[in-house]
């Protein structure tokens, strides 16, 4: 077999078990539960991928400084409000996640970078500026989840 075919091979079978292979996609084994969260709440998917790569770059086990967790790093308060138990359950995570952006998402008229900026810094905090907040950390984080979005087929 000629060498260049193996690569080829390979990505077929990663198409074939379900695995992305398509570099502008992510690797996950996340795809039904992300879909299921996006059929229930009517979220793109692409939106909710976008979200996961942003906060913890797909690592269920991730926890950040300030103490949010997971793969939609949901911080333990808000974990609760939207039904979490076991902040470290994929499902769990990506279906309060999901949960937590339609309510921004309705909270915020549909407008995804303020829902995304409330996601990040918390909704008060956006309201408090009138729109999007000044910070720095914030304003790189919708950047960055629209950026993503834009590279994800």
């Amino acid at each position: 077999m000629p060498k260049e075919a193996v690569p080829s091979f390979q990505e077929a079978l990663k198409e074939a078990k379900g695995e992305k292979t398509d570099a502008k996609r992510y690797p996950y084994q996340y795809a039904e539960i992300i879909n299921n969260a996006s059929q229930k709440y009517g979220i793109a998917t692409k939106l909710i991928e976008s979200v996961i790569k942003a906060e913890s770059d797909f690592n269920p086990a991730a926890v950040s400084s300030q103490g949010a967790c997971g793969l939609m790093q949901l911080m333990p308060q808000t974990a609760r409000m939207v039904g979490v138990k076991n902040i470290f359950s994929p499902e769990e995570n990506i279906e309060g996640g999901t949960k937590y952006l339609k309510d921004l998402l309705e909270k915020f008229d549909q407008n995804l970078p303020l829902a995304l900026a409330a996601y990040n810094s918390g909704p008060e905090t956006v309201k408090k500026a009138g729109g999007m907040p000044s910070i720095v950390e914030t304003q790189n984080y919708v950047a960055k989840v629209l950026q993503y979005m834009q590279t994800i087929n």
